[in-house]
Formats: structure tokens, sequence, C-alpha cells
């Protein structure tokens, strides 16, 4: 269906090769991954299957890209887009219509399809993808989740043969994304629509793809079936992939001596929790059946506002805070007292209510009912700018955050508004930039997402904030960028930085949070200390989320297990039962 061969492209004026000399074959009917680091190459490669490069995106092309047979320099991009279907990196800028209907309908008369057809095709490809009852909503009412089921749809109503997403998932929470990967597995095995993802969540690439393209710096280092791919491991992560924990955890305990010297590497290779519960079972050679009945106990204290044993140092205090879009309540009864010095992360659904939590922080939303408090001062009183001194809010679309023209000239905006002298702004700002690794003299919109993530994260340290607001701080980077980002905002922690975090990644959150808020439907559901929380399996199943990957696997292997997240604490586990 999609043959490359030695293709390479240099977007104009850029000093590297984006792609360099990819050759490979997709056949009909595959469903295939891209990964690979941020600048790796992967949504360059998405554009030239899609046919946006090389008729939208100038620079210099060698090699071919056929599709279907047809090389894509010979065939028009609009016909094109009716065999090749796009879901681009940020939804948002693909959403047209006001209506789902006025969405999907715009893709088929803009692409000439019979008036007679329209009709069945809205319906089909609604009813596909579960959402009939949607089609006369308003698109701007609608969840990340849904807002992504809505542009496939529009896409799908095309009938193209071939699927191609650019991170599909990277603003959804993990059941969603689940949902979406569900879909397409759905669609690639039912439609045989040939589907090809990039995307950084590798343990959804390892749960559904077939095959995965593995990138380094435009070149592919690695193509093939899933797990012959991950046998890779090592390259993978020298590449900045950071593989699935359970396969971390199989290498450990073939390191370690506990698995039987006859396994073939290929053999410890686990795509998911299930598997590895099961190749942990056999290897401790125990009967470890899976105990329905797992501790829903919760800490006694996970429930109660552990600031009524010290209010001296409460920086921040909801108190029955509720807070309304067009009378829909989105948020109610709201209480919580954070501490300085705490490292908070807000969980659950997408619409649970998290974004609008931390906006109700800073004064960017002012509460209907109810009293929100920073330092002492209600936000009712208070302006956004003044809140701003001490406040520092990173959003979860970076591009809302950036307005100069050079990354040297945003690290100084931000300065300059909080009123830091300009000697002080010189000194801050090469710092920053030392720090980072950034170009100053660099374009914001010329980098890629990740990198101007960090670049709004950069900002806010250079003005070293009291309090740290951070709406999924990790949307969009790649394993290094995330460890260095998270590995900064814990170094500001340590420092007496009060941090609080929204985020989807169940992994950031055991890594990094001290305390988790559990929301959904506009309310707490839970509070308490990290693994307490994660390991109320109850509290999650109710929340529509799901526990880190290790923690996973112990649930399934049983009580024996209880209480075990990371992979160090399972390896002394088996060390443990194999009586080693």
């Amino acid at each position: 269906m999609i043959e490359i061969q030695e293709l390479t492209f240099k977007y104009s004026g850029a000093e590297k090769n984006a792609l360099d000399k990819i050759s490979l074959e997709i056949e009909k009917g595959g469903f295939v991954g891209i990964i690979g680091e941020s600048g790796a190459g992967k949504t360059t490669l998405c554009n030239c299957i899609n046919g946006l490069i090389p008729h939208h995106y100038n620079g210099d092309f060698y090699g071919s890209v056929k599709v279907d047979g047809t090389d894509t320099f010979d065939i028009d991009a609009g016909k094109l887009a009716l065999k090749v279907g796009s879901v681009f990196q940020d939804i948002e800028s693909q959403i047209t219509g006001y209506l789902v209907e006025d969405e999907i309908l715009f893709g088929l008369e803009n692409f000439g399809i019979p008036a007679e057809q329209i009709e069945d095709r809205i319906a089909s490809s609604l009813d596909t993808l579960g959402i009939s009852e949607l089609r006369h909503k308003e698109i701007s009412s609608l969840s990340g989740g849904q807002k992504q089921k809505v542009v496939i749809a529009a896409i799908l109503a095309l009938e193209p043969d071939i699927l191609v997403l650019d991170e599909p998932t990277g603003e959804l929470d993990p059941a969603s994304s689940v949902q979406i990967f569900s879909l397409l597995k759905k669609l690639n095995e039912e439609k045989g629509i040939t589907i090809i993802v990039a995307e950084q969540k590798i343990m959804l690439l390892c749960e559904f793809v077939k095959k995965l393209i593995v990138l380094e710096h435009g070149a592919c280092v690695h193509y093939g079936e899933i797990r012959s791919t991950l046998t890779h491991q090592k390259e993978m992560e020298e590449a900045g992939i950071n593989c699935p924990r359970v396969l971390t955890l199989t290498g450990k305990m073939v390191a370690e001596k506990l698995t039987p010297k006859t396994m073939k590497s290929e053999q410890r290779i686990c795509l998911n929790a299930e598997e590895a519960a099961d190749f942990i079972r056999k290897v401790t050679r125990k009967k470890l059946v899976a105990d329905d009945k797992i501790s829903e106990k919760k800490d006694a204290a996970s429930n109660k506002n552990r600031g009524e044993e010290n209010a001296d140092d409460v920086v921040l205090e909801f108190a029955g805070v509720g807070f309304s879009y067009n009378e829909t309540a989105n948020v109610h009864d709201l209480n919580v007292r954070v501490h300085k010095g705490d490292f908070i992360s807000i969980i659950g659904s997408n619409g649970a209510g998290k974004s609008t939590f931390s906006k109700l922080t800073n004064g960017l939303l002012k509460p209907s009912t109810g009293d929100v408090f920073v330092l002492g001062q209600n936000t009712k009183n208070q302006k956004v700018s003044a809140l701003a001194k001490h406040i520092g809010f990173l959003f979860q679309n970076p591009d809302r955050q950036i307005c100069c023209s050079t990354v040297r000239e945003e690290i100084a905006f931000s300065l300059r508004n909080n009123g830091i002298s300009e000697d002080e702004i010189k000194s801050r700002v090469e710092k920053t930039l030392t720090e980072f690794g950034f170009n100053g003299d660099t374009e914001p919109f010329n980098m890629s997402r990740g990198q101007r993530q960090r670049l709004c994260l950069a900002c806010l340290i250079a003005l070293n904030p009291e309090i740290l607001i951070l709406d999924e701080p990790t949307t969009g980077l790649d394993y290094r960028e995330c460890m260095e980002v998270m590995s900064r905002i814990r170094e500001l922690n340590k420092n007496g930085t009060t941090v609080i975090m929204v985020c989807h990644d169940m992994e950031v959150v055991l890594d990094f949070a001290k305390t988790i808020i559990v929301m959904n439907r506009g309310e707490i559901l839970g509070q308490g200390k990290t693994r307490d929380i994660l390991s109320d399996k109850a509290l999650l199943d109710k929340a529509r989320l799901l526990p880190p990957q290790i923690a996973q696997v112990a649930m399934l292997l049983g009580k024996k297990f209880e209480g075990v997240f990371t992979i160090e604490d399972m390896i002394k586990k088996i060390k443990e039962l194999m009586g080693k």
C-alpha cells in the first residue's frame, strides 16, 4: 500500500535533514506505529505519506513515496486526501464546524461527494465511532476524547484506504486513549483500513499495533513486528524512547538471574500487564491466582485534610468552592488545603474539572460559590496580575502562552512583566538559555511542540514563583524531555516551591507527586498520599483511571504483591517468593 525509497527531506531554511534515507514498505491492512524522541521526524514522515510534503511544505525532497502505486509527487493533494485521511497533532486546528454534523458535512461537500450519498455516509461514520448521539451537539461542548472521535468520523466519511494519525491521544486521559486505540484496531480489522499512527505513549503502541517504526534523528533505526522490535530495547532507550516498564522489569529479572538459563531473549518480551503477570507466574512456579478481592482498604487519613494539623504553612485553600459555565455546574464543593512545599497531582478523566481547578488557583476564574485563598488573600479581591507575582501557571497548550518573536525575548517578557530590573533580567535570561540549551535567537513557532512546552516552563522557572501550577506539563514531550522537565520541577519543589500538577501520565504521577487529588465530574473523590490513592482500585475505577503499569501487574498477581509499585519493589518480592 505504501512504498518509501531513500526518502530524504530538509525543510527550507533548516540546517539538518528532517528525514534521512528512509526505505520501508507498509502492506495493505497494516497497523503501524511510529515512535521516536521529539524532533526525530515522526510528524514529517506522516506528512510525506499524506502528501502535505511536498505539496504544502517547501524543502529539499529526495527519493520517493508511493501510495497504492502512485508517486505522491504525481497526484493532486486533494485527490490524495480521499485515499489518505489525516488526523493532526493539534486537533483544534482541524475542526471547522460549529455542530458535529457540520464538521462531517464540510469534508463531504468540499470533496464533491454526491448529495444522495451524504446522509448515509454521515450516519455510518457516526455509528462506526459510536457517537450518533452527538450528531447535533456543539463541538465546543465536547470533551477532548469526543472531539478526537468527531474528527476521525469526518475522515472516515470520505472512505479513505489509509488513516494517518499524529499523536492522537496527546491530550487524552488513559481510559480515553485506550478507547481511541481500540477504535483504530476495530477500523483496521473490520474495515481493512491501513493505519499509521505516530505516538509517544509506547504502552499503547505495544498493546495495539502490529509493526513499529523507530526513528532517531530522522533515520529509521528499526522497523518490524512489534515483539521483534522490542528485543532492541537498549538501542531504543539510547534513542530516547522509554520502553514499557513491564519490558524493563522482565529485562531486570533476566539480569538478576531470576529466569531459566534456557530462556531466549524474545521470550521475555511482554506487551502489557497481563502478559507480565503470566510471565512472573511461570518464572516463580507458583500458582499466583489473581485475587479479585484486592484490598480496598484506604488510609484512614486519605480523605482527611492534613492541613488541619498545621494551618501556619497553608499557601492555598479552597473552601466550599463551586464554579459553573453557562449555568452548568463544572466543579462544586471543593475543599482543599495545600501546604508550602507540597507536590500535589490532580488526576481524573477528561472533563473531570482538573483544568477548572487549576484556573481557580490563580484567579483566571473566580468562584461562583465559596472562596479561594492564595497566601491568605481571597482571589475575589485580587487581580490576576497581582497573583501572577506569586503563582506561575503553565497552560496545557503552550501556544496560548507564547507571544514574542524569539526565545530570548519570550523569557525576558515574563520577567519584565513582573517588575524585575533590566540587569537581573539579562542575567536570568542567559542562565535560563544555558540551563535549557536554547538558542536565544530561535523563533518559538519554528520549534516542536515539546520544545515550546519546555520554553514556557523555562519562562516560569526564571520567575522562581512560590507556587507553580502545571496543566499537563508532559504533553507532547518525549521521554528525555519529560524527565528533564520533571527533574527541574522536583528540584524547584525541594527548594521550597509548592507544585500543583494536573497530569494524565500515571507513571509520572507515581514518580514525582507526594500526594494526589482524584476528581470526577467536578467533585473530589479522594485525597491522600500517592501510593495510598494509586492502590485504591475501586477509587481509580470510579474515576475511570488506570494505575501505573507495575501496579497493574501487582493487582493481577493478587494479595501477595499488595503494595508493589516499582520495578525494584517487584524484583524484591519475586526474590522473596523464590527464596533468593
